[in-house]
Parts: C-alpha cells; sequence; structure tokens
C-alpha cells in the first residue's frame, strides 16, 4: 500500500521522495508573472509610490502580488513598465530551492561555453548550405557575442552540409572541452 498520495491528482508514492519530486515536477507552485502584476495594477495612476502600488493590488484581492510589491524600493514608480522592471529585479534575487529538478542539468550547462540548439539555429537562420567553417563563423559575427564567437572558431574545419552538421560539430567541441 502507497504511504503517500497527492491531493491534487490522486497519483500514489510509495516513499516520499517520490512524493517530493512529484510534486515539484507535475504540480510546481505557480509564481506570480508579469500578467499578474499587470492585472493586479490595472487602473492604477502614475506616477505612484511603492505603497500606493501595494495599496492597490491589496484593494484587487491580489494579496501575492502586494506582498512582493511591499518589497520594491521606496520610491515613486513612473509607468507600469517601471514597477514592472523593479518586480522582476525582486523576483529574480529570491532564493530558489536547491534541490529544483533542473538544477543539475543547469549547473552542468553553465559550466560549458556550449551554445543551445535554439541559439545555434538564431544564429544561422537563413544560413546557405553547404558552408565551411569559416562561412559560419562569417553569418553569426554579426549577432553571436564574445563566447559564442570563441566556441564557433573552435568549429572544425570542413564543409558542413545542414544544420545537423553544426549541431554535431558543437557536440564535438563541447566533448573536446570536458577533456
Amino acid at each position: 500500500m502507497s504511504r503517500h498520495r497527492c491531493e491534487i491528482c490522486g497519483a500514489e508514492f510509495d516513499t516520499l521522495s517520490e512524493y517530493r519530486r512529484h510534486m515539484q515536477t507535475s504540480h510546481p507552485e505557480r509564481a506570480p508573472s508579469a500578467a499578474d502584476l499587470e492585472q493586479a495594477l490595472s487602473g492604477m495612476e502614475y506616477p505612484a509610490s511603492r505603497d500606493a502600488l501595494a495599496r492597490h493590488a491589496h484593494d484587487s484581492g491580489a494579496d501575492e502580488i502586494a506582498d512582493i510589491l511591499e518589497q520594491l524600493p521606496d520610491r515613486d514608480y513612473r509607468d507600469a513598465a517601471d514597477v514592472a522592471r523593479a518586480f522582476g529585479g525582486i523576483r529574480a534575487h529570491e532564493e530558489k530551492p536547491d534541490d529544483q529538478p533542473s538544477r543539475r542539468g543547469g549547473d552542468a550547462a553553465m559550466q560549458t561555453e556550449a551554445i543551445s540548439a535554439a541559439r545555434a539555429a538564431s544564429l544561422f537562420a537563413e544560413m546557405e548550405f553547404p558552408a565551411s567553417a569559416e562561412d559560419l563563423k562569417s553569418h553569426a559575427r554579426a549577432q553571436a557575442g564574445e563566447r559564442e564567437m570563441d566556441v564557433i572558431s573552435r568549429l572544425p574545419d570542413r564543409r558542413y552540409s545542414d544544420m545537423s552538421d553544426v549541431a554535431q560539430a558543437f557536440g564535438e567541441v563541447k566533448g573536446a572541452d570536458r577533456s
């Protein structure tokens, strides 16, 4: 018989760690979003002080948003975008739990100078293939950052027939970096 049951979906688990993992991955706590902020401050007149923003959010029934707004620097905010920037700064500095499911993979990714598949597709959008390593460098130079150009400059000097060849070469560079 299972000892831990999910109150949300009814799934059952033998161990507490399985239950906790399920809760983190299947039913994560929803963090207030920019849309929630916008809704809570709908009708707000600017410029407005931090306290006026929090009071307006409380009056709108958005207590969680109001609690976050109360943490903003005590100053006047010019407009909703000014509030959103400050709100994002508060949310970005909140302490996250150490046992998040993506933590290990995210930490590993930050240790390498790899370029994600999505970023590679963006850098080489509209690239004409076949292309040489030099063609890839020239094409990416306009939008790639310094670290990205460093990785691209280490691509093997060969002809690339399509993006899958480029992705494979990024894997080779990443593998060489680990050695």
